[in-house]
C-alpha cells in the first residue's frame, strides 16, 4: 500500500507544480489567459489524486489508529490535508477567472481570493509533504 501511496503523491505533486507553473505564468503576465480545458483536466486529475492519497492513507493508518491519532505530527498533518480538500472546492471556481481575465486586469479585490488560495495550496502541499517524511521517517 505504501508504494502506491507513494506514487499518487509523486504524480499528483508534478501535476500540481504544473498547475502552479501554469497560474504563475497568468500572474506574471506571460499567459494572458489560462486554457479551460486544460485546467478543467488538471483540476480533476489533482482532485482525484488527491483522493487516492487520502484513501491509501486512510488504509495505512488503520493498520494502527492509535499510534496515529495520538501522534501530534499526524495530526497537524491532518490539518494540512483538510485545508488541500476544503481549498480543492474553491480552486475549480477560482480559477476559472484565469480563463476570461488576464490577471493584470483585475482589481485588488478580485486577486485576493486568487492569492489565499494559492497560497494555501503551496502551503498545505509543502506541509502534508514535510511532515509525511517526518512521519515516514526519511526525514
Amino acid at each position: 500500500m505504501i508504494l502506491i501511496h507513494v506514487l499518487a503523491i509523486v504524480v499528483t505533486g508534478l501535476l500540481v507544480l504544473f498547475a502552479d507553473e501554469q497560474g504563475l505564468m497568468w500572474m506574471l503576465g506571460r499567459k494572458a489567459t489560462l486554457s479551460a480545458k486544460l485546467l478543467t483536466i488538471l483540476h480533476r486529475s489533482v482532485s482525484i489524486g488527491l483522493a487516492c492519497i487520502i484513501l491509501t492513507g486512510a488504509i495505512m493508518v488503520s493498520r494502527d489508529p492509535a499510534y496515529y491519532f495520538a501522534n501530534p505530527v499526524f495530526l497537524i498533518k491532518m490539518s494540512f490535508v483538510l485545508v488541500l480538500v476544503v481549498n480543492a472546492f474553491f480552486v475549480g471556481t477560482l480559477s476559472k477567472v484565469a480563463t476570461t481575465h488576464a490577471f493584470s486586469d483585475l482589481s485588488p479585490r478580485a486577486r485576493t481570493p486568487l492569492l489565499v488560495s494559492a497560497a494555501l495550496s503551496v502551503t498545505g502541499w509543502a506541509g502534508a509533504l514535510l511532515l509525511g517524511l517526518k512521519l515516514s521517517g526519511w526525514w
